[in-house]
């Protein structure tokens, strides 16, 4: 019997970030279990279909699998009213009959502050239905935790961070050699490039020569490709004209040069991890998963914090981080003397532990414990 998947894509189209939008980063928290379990089929390939003779995923899964494993990330946003989502999701959880488990459930906000909070009607019905369907709801953090007991009246909850953390144990196993050796370039990530803080860490990035690696925007990749295809003096975006506003000015020359060399975009894990393998030092910025990516592949990562669902995350996960404000005029190398694993090194056993005993109350194999 095999362990179904749906949710996040696990790869993205050609199309992808300028005919089709999405975030890259969601790429590696849609293949965790893929990385933890034997045997998983994912909803998109159509394979199922050839080999089972089922005429849609829900009878595939509830004739040949023991589970139906949903990757969610931000499915919550706090004063969204949009349904579209979780009335689809409620037509899926109605078709099947097997055992549901939720990974990776966080909810979106700018702010710890949840006075006021409110979701769509269609979303608390889900969540109180997903109460009757899971064993536990496994969800990011504390944070997410309340919006589930408060806002939806949700009880049977367990944090247990990002399911992507514990997905590649092996490779987490080698931070410690990692954070003695340096080697490679760093890498840095961000969120809104158009807000004056993240601006500046991008000028500071372009000034150090940096790696940029880009998780979702799609004008910074459309003028990555045109100046990667020789267009002449292709158009900046707005974050990267340069009126002295933000630091010394950047020579156009110097911009589309650095672009050339240096900004990454990836459609699938496998090429993701082996560049951070490869080529990055460390990786700092604003994007969970393209710091999550970085340690995922043994190298060391700084989570630069800006919002209550990356709060929430690294707080938990003991993970090394600082609020974006205290960093965006520090030199890159000074940003890597703030790097220390010791918390997360003392916690990640634990972490581990408390995560087996998510997967165990929801009837899912353990998953190995990293030697650190």
């Amino acid at each position: 019997m095999a362990i179904a998947v749906a949710g996040c894509r696990r790869e993205l189209p050609p199309e992808f970030p300028l005919d089709h939008a999405e975030n890259s980063g969601n790429m590696i928290h849609a293949n965790a279990p893929f990385e933890m379990f034997d045997d998983c089929v994912f909803r998109l390939d159509r394979q199922w279909r050839t080999l089972t003779g089922a005429a849609t995923f829900a009878e595939f899964v509830n004739r040949h699998c023991t589970h139906l494993v949903f990757t969610m990330a931000n499915t919550l946003k706090i004063g969204s009213d949009d349904p579209a989502p979780f009335i689809r999701l409620q037509s899926l959880l109605d078709q099947i009959d097997k055992p549901v488990v939720i990974f990776g459930l966080g909810v979106q906000s700018d702010t710890d502050d949840l006075t006021g909070a409110t979701l769509p009607a269609e979303a608390i019905s889900v969540m109180r239905r997903l109460q009757d369907r899971c064993a536990v709801i496994g969800v990011r953090g504390r944070t997410t935790q309340r919006v589930l007991e408060q806002v939806c009246g949700v009880t049977n909850v367990k944090v247990v961070g990002c399911p992507s953390l514990f997905s590649r144990p092996a490779h987490l196993a080698r931070l410690r050699e990692s954070l003695k050796e340096g080697h490679g370039r760093p890498a840095f990530c961000g969120t809104k490039l158009h807000q004056p803080l993240e601006t500046r860490m991008l000028r500071n990035a372009i000034r150090h020569d940096a790696f940029l690696v880009e998780p979702s925007n799609r004008r910074n990749h459309q003028f990555y490709v045109d100046v990667s295809s020789g267009r002449h003096r292709p158009r900046l975006p707005r974050f990267l004209r340069d009126d002295g506003e933000h630091g010394p000015k950047l020579a156009r020359d110097r911009i589309e040069d650095y672009y050339q060399r240096r900004y990454r975009l990836f459609r699938d894990t496998k090429s993701w991890y082996r560049f951070n393998e490869e080529s990055v030092s460390f990786t700092y910025g604003t994007r969970f998963h393209v710091n999550m990516a970085s340690i995922l592949s043994g190298k060391p990562a700084l989570w630069l914090t800006h919002d209550a669902r990356t709060r929430e995350l690294t707080d938990f996960l003991h993970l090394p981080a600082v609020p974006l404000a205290d960093v965006a005029d520090m030199d890159v190398h000074d940003i890597r003397s703030l790097i220390d694993y010791d918390d997360f090194f003392d916690h990640v056993g634990g972490l581990f532990d408390n995560f087996n005993e998510y997967l165990a109350v929801n009837g899912l194999p353990a998953v190995e414990r990293p030697a650190m």
